[in-house]
Order: C-alpha cells, then sequence, then structure tokens
C-alpha cells in the first residue's frame, strides 16, 4: 500500500496549523466572554455596595446637604466614575437624592406619606421623623358662604373661624393649610394652641374628639402666593385636600383645605373590591 492508499484510507488530510488555530480562536472567544459577564457581574456589585453604602450615609446627613461630586465619590470609593453615577442614579430613583443642573446633588427631604388610617398632619410628620410645627397666617371671623355653609352643615352668613397657616417639618415648610369651624360651637380658640395640631388642641381644650373624615383628593398647580410660601416655583405641582371632619355624634367639627407640596406629600391606599 502507497502512502497515497493509506491518507485515502485514513480519511481527509487536515492542517495541523489550522486546527491549532481554531481551538485557540474558540478558547480566546470563551475567555473574553466569560472575562465580559465577570467583568459585568463586578460592575453590579461595586453599584450596589456603593448605593448601600451611601445610602447609610444619607441616613446620617440632614436634607438638602450637598453629595460630594461624582468624580469625588469614584476617588473616595475606589470604583469608576459609571460605578458611582449608576449608584447616584439609583439612589435618585429611590427619592434619597435630587440633583439641581449645574449646582450640585442634594439629599432629599422625607416623603410624608399618607394612609386611609385617620391621622392629623402632626402625627404623619413625626411618623416620618419630622418636627412638626405651624406658622399663623391668618386667624379671623367670616361669614359662612354657600360652600363654607354647606360642607359645615350651618347656615349661609354663620360667623366662622378662618384659620390660615403654613405647616412645618422641621421649620421647612410643607402644607398650606386652610380650616374653618364653627364660631358658635367654639367660641373661643387660643391662637397659642394653632401653632400645633389643631384636632389636638379641640380634644385637649374643648373634649372635640375627631372620629371620622371625609377626604378629596385633586392635582394642582400652585401660584405665586401659594409657590412662595411653600418655597417652590410658581406653577409646581401640588396636592390640594379637602377634608371634613366629625366627631362621634357626626356632627361636623372642621373643614379644611390643605395645599401640599408634590414633591414632599404622597398618599397610599388600599382598595379592595
Amino acid at each position: 500500500m502507497t502512502v497515497e492508499d493509506r491518507r485515502s484510507d485514513d480519511g481527509p488530510a487536515t492542517d495541523p496549523h489550522h486546527e491549532g488555530s481554531h481551538d485557540e480562536d474558540s478558547r480566546t472567544t470563551d475567555s473574553t466572554e466569560s472575562f465580559a459577564a465577570d467583568s459585568f457581574e463586578t460592575d453590579s456589585f461595586k453599584h450596589e455596595a456603593l448605593r448601600r453604602r451611601l445610602q447609610a450615609d444619607i441616613a446620617r446627613m440632614r436634607p438638602d446637604e450637598a453629595l460630594p461630586t461624582e468624580r469625588r465619590l469614584a476617588e473616595r470609593y475606589d470604583v469608576s466614575r459609571a460605578t458611582a453615577r449608576r449608584a447616584l442614579q439609583a439612589l435618585r430613583e429611590d427619592g434619597l437624592i435630587r440633583s439641581v443642573r449645574g449646582v450640585g446633588t442634594f439629599v432629599s427631604h422625607p416623603h410624608v406619606t399618607k394612609t386611609s388610617t385617620l391621622t392629623s398632619f402632626s402625627e404623619d410628620l413625626r411618623s416620618r421623623g419630622y418636627r412638626p410645627s405651624a406658622e399663623l397666617l391668618a386667624a379671623e371671623l367670616v361669614e359662612a358662604d354657600l360652600h363654607h355653609a354647606t360642607a359645615l352643615g350651618v347656615d349661609p352668613g354663620t360667623t366662622l373661624h378662618r384659620i390660615e397657616r403654613l405647616r412645618l417639618g422641621d421649620g421647612f415648610p410643607i402644607c398650606l393649610e386652610t380650616v374653618h369651624l364653627s364660631a358658635e360651637r367654639f367660641p373661643d380658640l387660643d391662637e397659642s394652641l394653632l401653632k400645633g395640631s389643631l384636632s389636638e388642641a379641640l380634644q385637649n381644650t374643648q373634649g372635640v374628639r375627631v372620629v371620622r373624615a371625609t377626604q378629596q383628593i385633586r392635582a394642582v398647580n400652585v401660584t405665586g402666593r401659594q409657590a412662595r410660601l411653600l418655597g417652590v416655583k410658581e406653577g409646581s405641582a401640588a396636592l390640594l385636600v379637602r377634608r371634613t371632619a366629625f366627631d362621634g355624634t357626626g356632627h361636623v367639627v372642621e373643614y379644611g383645605e390643605s395645599l401640599c407640596r408634590g414633591d414632599l406629600y404622597e398618599f397610599s391606599l388600599v382598595v379592595t373590591k
């Protein structure tokens, strides 16, 4: 048998150099894909680790306090700027920080979440770690127009207390509130009691306890004076909450309208079918 015959029996000839090159290319491709996957997982881990660390830092900071720049964060924690950027974006999406173009990144104010449970504004703020207070803007006697007379269940022209207050959390404006209540039922209202929770003041001084309330919530945009008082730009989004409060006998205690900052206040309700 000739050499050519043996080659024919063994099958087609192969190029050892070509075969080795193919294996090497395959190993290179597998290695590259593995490196890319490892790099992605490493970047994801770093981004999440940095997010958690910054979240812990933010918990010890005050609202409106500035965070280091993206570059400073990358240098401080020995990560890439892309990783720092992803961590900041995650915190922004969580509502923990806010960015102002050309100015910087700052700690956000905690959102005040209102649920279907009957609580006062002061109670809502305390539950989020705020120190509630109120700035009295007006306390006067007015005649009930048709709208307020209907809401309070009194005759038009009845004398009412009109109380306008700026509700604050840690001295920061959150809601602009106007409350009307019967001057006949509550003839003496000490202005010193109006710097905190009105519901608590009525219960402690008048023996009147609110046990039920109806609320209507509507999205609005703030006007000039409202914007100045709330510390936001004119036209900013807000929530207008109309509330009628009742005592245990079913009588109306107060009717109020609260204009709440849309960036700080939210409602969380459970609905069933």
